[in-house]
């Protein structure tokens, strides 16, 4: 289900990526080329510690395509802390079970081989879906992050944080 990233994945990256759909799900930026995701696939096989980041795709086995994306990233391992994004980006694979497992299986990855004490996300609170999603998953908001996030528009909107602990 979960996959590194490959070559083959430059144009599903390049329509993600640009998609302003999704820019309520990660920084806004500039549109990205083909040849910066190319160098960026070029340089995912850099461990986590190197590049302070893991992304991972999330892969349909019996429709044998890409349907989501999962990410590590803010990773701090001196407080054993990292940030955690998952999107599923085909609608037709939405709210069937798939960001769950791709989020235990990375929540597993997070605390048994990277060591970390917490992971967390940051959440729109008009995202009910991801919302129930992490709440599923037993990750509580802790906070409220005020005027947090920054639209092209110059508006701005409150951000939630939510964190799972490490278990003992």
């Amino acid at each position: 289900m979960l996959r590194a990233l490959e070559p083959q994945d430059v144009d599903y990256l390049y329509r993600t990526e640009n998609d302003p759909d999704f820019a309520l799900f990660g920084d806004q930026h500039p549109p990205y080329s083909r040849f910066l995701l190319n160098n960026y696939i070029e340089q995912a096989h850099q461990s986590i510690y190197q590049a302070q980041q893991l992304r991972l795709v999330i892969h349909h086995k019996m429709a044998n395509t890409a349907i989501g994306l999962i990410d590590l990233f803010d990773f701090d391992p001196r407080n054993k802390r990292v940030a955690l994004g998952v999107l599923i980006t085909e609608p037709s694979f939405r709210r069937q079970g798939f960001a769950g497992e791709a989020v235990r299986l990375i929540l597993d990855h997070a605390f048994e081989v990277l060591d970390c004490h917490q992971v967390y996300t940051l959440i729109a609170p008009e995202n009910q879906a991801s919302i129930a999603l992490f709440r599923s998953l037993s990750f509580e908001q802790t906070s409220v992050l005020k005027s947090w996030w920054r639209f092209g528009n110059g508006l701005f909107q409150d951000m939630l944080i939510f964190q799972k602990l490490k278990t003992l």
